[in-house]
């Protein structure tokens, strides 16, 4: 399990350079250099590391198993760090009223405004990959809110729209990013749109 040095390491490496002019850095660095639909994705990539460098100093840090054959993970704040150490969840708790306030950017992909306003958890996801021998926290393209912090109230969130540009999404990206979030151990069997409309997973 990464120690909280380690992840604390992570998030540095990974928003460290000169993002303006496109100079060293991890991997915000490179999305600066990148295609400008991922260039708007850096407010919300940036704001996904910050976030949990911040509740990394007050949340406790466990181990699961983390995977879409593993046992659903509990909505308890924490840090999550997977078993084999290839991906990690954060369940941040917001109080009512402050998800925009938390969350700038993320709170801004949901179009319901009474969501933004509801108490819950909102969970990040990050993968760890290996490039060149170093291991690199990426932040997923989605997110989750748990209104009330019940599983069976989830709201998924758009988080790096860039990906839209993708063909393989098909124009259904809740539908994907269900799938990916029951790969993250995370509950979305009665998850829903923001705008409300029911969406039918298999977990």
């Amino acid at each position: 399990m990464y120690s909280l040095y380690e992840l604390e390491a992570f998030v540095a490496q990974a928003i460290s350079g000169d993002v303006l002019a496109q100079a060293g850095g991890g991997f915000v660095s490179v999305m600066a250099k990148s295609a400008p639909a991922i260039q708007k994705d850096i407010p919300a990539a940036f704001e996904m590391y910050t976030l949990l460098e911040h509740f990394l100093k007050s949340l406790p840090i466990r181990q699961a198993a983390i995977g879409f054959d593993a046992q659903t993970l509990d909505l308890e704040p924490g840090i999550v760090v997977d078993h084999d150490g290839h991906k990690v969840v954060a369940l941040l708790p917001i109080q009512a009223g402050q998800l925009g306030e938390v969350a700038f950017w993320l709170a801004d992909a949901l179009p319901s405004r009474e969501v933004k306003t509801l108490p819950g958890i909102l969970a990040l996801v990050f993968s760890v990959e290996t490039h060149e021998d170093i291991k690199h926290l990426l932040p997923e393209w989605m997110a989750a809110f748990y209104v009330q912090g019940e599983a069976r109230h989830c709201v998924p969130i758009l988080a790096l729209k860039s990906v839209l540009e993708d063909k393989r999404f098909g124009g259904d990206w809740v539908a994907v990013a269900l799938h990916r979030l029951a790969d993250f151990a995370l509950p979305q069997a009665e998850a829903q749109q923001a705008a409300g409309s029911e969406v039918k997973t298999t977990r």
